[in-house]
């Protein structure tokens, strides 16, 4: 893969402390960014994620430039929003550090994923390449690690990690 890819949209898998900060992060740099976690099971389905980025506007340090880009984040659950992942440059996964998991939810994604967009694991516990090995064939060329420091808005840091 040597061209260059311009990061216009963005989805972040995983909606908690580090998956909600990542979104922050990428919408402070202007990317268009939607944020997935499960669908609630109770009241509205994108609770879950909607609580994430009403934490945002409160958290200190704060991880938003300015509290009302908290509205430029488009929740969404993996139950009804999976397609809006075909419009994404870069799909980045924080989700928990369970193998298990991540195996379903890159089963889960894998028809939706654009042709041209890089999936990245921002896992810190588990190998990529060991990541790599439950991740379906279609997606090994565009995967790598993108391991954030937290918080990320102020740890000037990412780690990036081949396979």
């Amino acid at each position: 893969m040597s061209e260059k890819l311009l990061v216009r949209r963005a989805a972040v898998l995983g909606a908690g402390v580090m998956g909600a900060q990542i979104a922050a992060h990428l919408t402070n740099a202007g990317v268009d960014t939607v944020l997935f976690d499960l669908a609630a099971k109770e009241g509205p389905k994108n609770g879950i994620v909607n609580a994430a980025i009403a934490r945002l506007r409160k958290l200190k340090p704060a991880p938003l430039g300015r509290s009302d880009l908290a509205n430029a984040i488009t929740p969404a659950n993996y139950e009804e929003h999976l397609d809006l992942l075909s419009g994404c440059d870069l799909i980045i996964e924080a989700i928990a550090e369970r193998m298990d998991w991540k195996k379903d939810l890159y089963d889960r994604i894998e028809n939706h994923v654009a042709p041209h967009a890089i999936l990245a694991s921002n896992t810190s516990g588990l190998g990529i390449n060991e990541l790599a090995t439950v991740l379906p064939e279609s997606l090994h060329e565009r995967f790598c690690g993108v391991h954030f420091f937290n918080p990320p808005r102020y740890m000037h840091l990412a780690e990036l990690i081949p396979t």
